[in-house]
């Protein structure tokens, strides 16, 4: 089974792409070439060029580890030769957890996978301040059981452990499959765990223009018929390469074998949904960090009164832009059922006192502008089910360029939150500038 590369929601779009080789079995983390692709690895000659703005960009120097063979792997009988050829494919499609092709997978489950994947990490292991899909939140699944793409559902992080930082990435899927043949090149050791999960290691690296990254693998065959890859890497998004990957070989194992996080594993009582999507809408924002967003939260903890949801108001985070800080919850209060949204953004352009959009607009007394407005939408979801939809929008923009977004929109024939309220909790935060 191939090892896929793990992507992330934009959007409510996920767009999946990896490669794997014409071999079916093991990890793929790079190293299955005998030597560096020529193409690649080739000085460019010292030649005069003139780069016009269509030019294409020099193409990067890869370079992976060469694969000894005949080889022996701790834990294989046997090593099958590797293979270099490469195939590569992409799945496109909207967001959707609950895929009738995969009845083991909902969003319930990727909420209760999410927590036992958390709660299976080293205790002074600290994840990144990030997006949802960057925090560990199991993705949708993509793709049809038969497809050679997709099938899998995968959550990525950003971690940081003491002066060492990297990424985690964890995919899990169903298959029937048997457990691959040992290939040289695809893995370090095979393992037979009590639980008769059999365990595949692999710790490579990669150098891409000179910096070398370095990556640990996991692949966990479980009796249950769960793959599952777990994958850190030395390199956070935000740096280079650290030169320690953050998590060792046994935490990874621990975190593969999880209990929760396998495809049989039962939901826990009380699992709620996954977050609805959630987006900053303006065009540019300055970066909104960890220490503005605990501000925002603790604010907005105490600014729903009388209202009930499905998770506490006051976990903004990045949206999947940077544009600024975002959150949404579904509204519970019997009678009311509804999305309430809340976005946060900095270096905004005082609007002008005509709203763009209709609606209405007053300027309070230390010069913030207040909007708002209702609007009625027909919507469909991916299924093709159309519904009307009465929202209601609070826009405040204050004279130093904060501004806070709060919309609700219900099914109806409910109806969204009073404007009063959505005023009151977006007056909440106050200014954000940083």
């Amino acid at each position: 089974m191939p090892d896929k590369m793990p992507t992330r929601a934009i959007t409510g779009w996920t767009v999946a792409l990896w490669s794997f080789t014409a071999v079916a079995g093991g990890v793929i983390v790079g190293g299955l070439l005998h030597e560096p692709e020529p193409e690649l690895t080739t000085a460019p000659p010292t030649t005069t060029i003139s780069v016009t703005p269509e030019a294409e960009p020099p193409t990067p120097v890869r370079v992976r580890p060469s694969v000894t063979f005949p080889t022996q792997i701790p834990g294989c009988s046997s090593v099958e030769a590797p293979s270099s050829d490469e195939t590569y494919g992409a799945v496109f499609g909207p967001g959707e957890y609950d895929n009738p092709a995969y009845p083991w997978f909902s969003g319930r489950k990727a909420v209760a996978m999410s927590t036992a994947l958390r709660a299976a990490l080293p205790t002074d292991v600290t994840l990144e301040f990030g997006p949802p899909d960057r925090s560990l939140l199991f993705t949708p699944i993509l793709g049809e059981p038969d497809s050679p793409f997709g099938g899998y559902t995968d959550a990525w992080a950003d971690l940081r452990r003491g002066a060492g930082a990297g990424t985690l990435s964890v995919t899990v899927e169903q298959s029937a499959e048997p457990v691959p043949a040992c290939t040289a090149g695809w893995l370090d050791e095979r393992r037979t765990m009590p639980d008769g999960s059999t365990v595949d290691l692999h710790d490579t690296w990669e150098e891409l223009d000179g910096f070398r990254t370095l990556s640990r693998s996991v692949m966990a065959y479980r009796p249950d018929g769960s793959r599952i890859v777990v994958r850190s890497t030395d390199a956070p998004s935000v740096s280079m390469p650290t030169g320690t990957v953050p998590l060792t070989r046994d935490e990874m194992i621990a975190i593969a074998l999880a209990d929760g996080l396998g495809v049989g594993d039962p939901i826990p009582p009380g699992t709620i949904e996954p977050p609805p999507p959630c987006h900053v809408r303006v065009d540019a924002s300055p970066t909104l960090g960890e220490a503005v967003a605990a501000r925002v939260n603790a604010a907005l903890a105490g600014a729903l009164d009388g209202v009930s949801t499905d998770r506490p108001l006051g976990d903004v985070r990045p949206d999947d832009f940077g544009m600024g800080l975002c959150q949404a919850v579904r509204v519970t209060t019997p009678g009311q059922p509804s999305t309430l949204t809340v976005s946060i953004a900095a270096g905004q352009p005082m609007p002008n006192t005509q709203p763009k959009y209709g609606g209405s607009a007053r300027t309070s007394a230390d010069g913030t502008l207040i909007e708002t407005r209702e609007e009625y939408l027909t919507t469909a979801d991916q299924s093709g089910r159309t519904a009307e939809e009465f929202m209601r929008t609070v826009v405040l923009t204050k004279p130093d360029g904060t501004r806070i977004d709060v919309t609700c929109r219900a099914e109806m024939p409910s109806s969204p939150m009073p404007f009063e309220q959505l005023e009151k909790i977006a007056l909440a935060p106050g200014s954000v500038t940083p």
